[in-house]
């Protein structure tokens, strides 16, 4: 068989099938791994496609973070806006209150002062009246005592009213420190003498003379504490202390070298022998309103002299502290930041004496003119009678207008100046006088009856020289005269207080009460708590007979309404606690 013919044909059919089944094995290979691959980049996609939404959730919770943050910082901003705009409108109303509150308290004080200042000052212009009976001048006098006592609760109460408000400042000038504290010891002096103690002023050598400081403030600190002392010690004594810390440049006797650029701390300390407090009692003792049992007892006061006092200590520089021993007594310490003061020149003539009445100009003086401006007449007619007395030529306006009018036509030395008034008032009235050259050479004082101590430096600003708060004493007004033109006055002595010649028999008039019966002192005592002038008398009227000038005595003091003092008579003999 030949195997051109035949096998040439089978064997390419062979090669065909076997190249064919290498095709379906490389065709399926193939497949394989295309399916392979495919399942490799859809596992792979997958894994991207997880990964990209876990990517996508997790940007999904930051949004939604993000969105609930945006929302709670929205929140929290609105609530700042609404917090910001309460804020706004508490503080809009806090200064709206704050102003009403000033404007009421302005006007309270202007209401008050003003009625005070007539009753004061006509009652002074009457005491000047030598032809006056003595049984009159003892009514005058009880009449001034209690336009005083009722001045002195006005002003803790205006005080207290200025500390809330923040509106109480230092008014710093020069004063005598050692003149101050003399005329403390003359002020407390009689009232000592009645209630037989015995008050001390003790002042050391370092303590210096001329200072600058607000003298008034100081003065009201050491009147309270000596007050509350006297008050609240039925027999022993009161004593005032003042000392100073040395400093550059102070000499012995509180004198200083050089420019007084220097500063001092001065330290006072009132001690008493009375019934002390307990220390219970001292934790409250500088509250406003807070007073002790002793206090309550007495069943005086407002509860407010310590608590202005600490303020306006704080105000110095210092703080007011306190020691007490039930039985044994009480001593406050306090110390104040005070400026030394050259020694004034002499142009003033001196010192105004204490306790002398002036009567008339010295001899050689000019006729000094004084302008008196107010829209009140009994102001004027006061001020009037006052100057005329003491030989001073004085004219009258009632208002801002009319006081312009008479400075350009009568020349005044001096123009004392009302600062409310109608029409135009004193700071306009002052600003116009003083807008000339002129009335640079012209005095001019301001008057108010106002409280508050920003009067005092709106008043300079409109160019007021001076400044004197309503109600004024005869030496307010005679000391401005004395400081700003030089007038010299002639004085006589006063008349003797009610009380003040039997001073030194004060003491043995506690011993006489202290001989009487329990049983009347103890109803004498009962009345003067009471304020009970007829049964008062009543008590008198029972031992008359045996003692007539003890029972003359307490009845002069009941007539004076001096409660306090037959209250300390009745108690003279009691045991203190311990």
């Amino acid at each position: 068989m030949p195997s051109d013919g035949i096998g040439a044909p089978v064997f390419p059919a062979a090669q065909e099938a076997g190249g064919a089944h290498r095709m379906q094995v490389v065709g399926i290979s193939a497949s394989v791994v295309v399916g392979t691959l495919l399942l490799v980049a859809l596992w792979a996609l997958r894994r991207r496609l997880h990964a990209r939404e876990r990517e996508l959730e997790r940007k999904a919770e930051e949004l939604a973070a993000s969105r609930a943050s945006e929302q709670r910082l929205g929140e929290e901003l609105a609530e700042a806006r609404r917090a910001e705009e309460e804020a706004r409108r508490a503080r809009d109303e806090a200064m709206t209150a704050s102003r009403s509150k000033s404007a009421f308290l302005a006007n309270m004080s202007h209401e008050l002062r003003t009625p005070l200042n007539s009753i004061l000052g006509f009652a002074q212009l009457v005491e000047r009246d030598p032809s006056l009976a003595d049984r009159h001048r003892e009514n005058l006098a009880v009449i001034c005592k209690s336009g005083e006592h009722l001045l002195g609760l006005v002003n803790d109460i205006l005080e207290m009213a200025k500390i809330e408000a923040g509106r109480m400042t230092l008014v710093d000038a020069e004063f005598d420190l050692h003149d101050t504290l003399s005329g403390l010891s003359e002020m407390f002096a009689v009232e000592a003498q009645k209630r037989g103690l015995t008050l001390t002023v003790e002042r050391e050598q370092d303590v210096p003379r001329h200072v600058s400081g607000d003298e008034g403030k100081l003065r009201q600190v050491l009147i309270n504490l000596l007050g509350n002392a006297l008050k609240f010690t039925p027999r022993g004594s009161v004593t005032l202390r003042a000392s100073a810390r040395r400093s550059a440049g102070v000499r012995e006797g509180g004198a200083h070298d050089g420019a007084a650029t220097g500063r001092v701390r001065v330290s006072f300390e009132v001690t008493d022998t009375g019934r002390g407090m307990a220390k219970a009692e001292l934790a409250q003792l500088f509250e406003a309103f807070a007073q002790t049992a002793t206090g309550r007892q007495s069943r005086e006061g407002t509860g407010l002299g310590l608590h202005i006092s600490r303020r306006i200590v704080r105000m110095m520089g210092g703080d007011i502290r306190v020691e007490s021993q039930v039985g044994r007594g009480t001593t406050l310490r306090f110390d104040v930041r005070l400026s030394l003061a050259d020694a004034p020149d002499a142009r003033a003539g001196g010192a105004t004496p204490r306790a002398l009445r002036a009567v008339g100009l010295s001899p050689g003086q000019p006729r000094y003119r004084v302008l008196v401006v107010d829209d009140r007449w009994d102001v004027r007619h006061c001020l009037l009678k006052l100057l005329d007395s003491v030989g001073v030529e004085a004219r009258s306006a009632t208002n801002g207008l009319g006081a312009v009018a008479q400075w350009e036509t009568w020349a005044p030395h001096l123009v004392l100046l009302d600062l409310r008034m109608p029409l135009l008032d004193g700071y306009e009235a002052a600003s116009r006088i003083k807008a000339s050259a002129r009335g640079h050479e012209t005095v001019v004082v301001a008057m108010t009856a106002s409280a508050f101590e920003q009067n005092r430096a709106l008043a300079a600003e409109a160019g007021c020289d001076d400044f004197v708060s309503k109600p004024f004493r005869d030496a307010d007004i005679l000391g401005l005269l004395t400081k700003h033109l030089g007038a010299r006055f002639e004085y006589e002595e006063r008349a003797a207080e009610p009380g003040a010649a039997q001073g030194a028999a004060a003491v043995d008039l506690a011993r006489a009460a202290a001989g009487l019966p329990a049983a009347l002192r103890k109803d004498l005592r009962r009345a003067a708590t009471r304020l009970d002038a007829k049964a008062v008398q009543a008590t008198l009227d029972r031992f008359r007979p045996e003692d007539a000038d003890l029972a003359g005595a307490v009845a002069e003091l009941a007539r004076g309404y001096r409660f306090d003092s037959i209250l300390a008579l009745s108690s003279a003999d009691e045991e203190e606690p311990s």
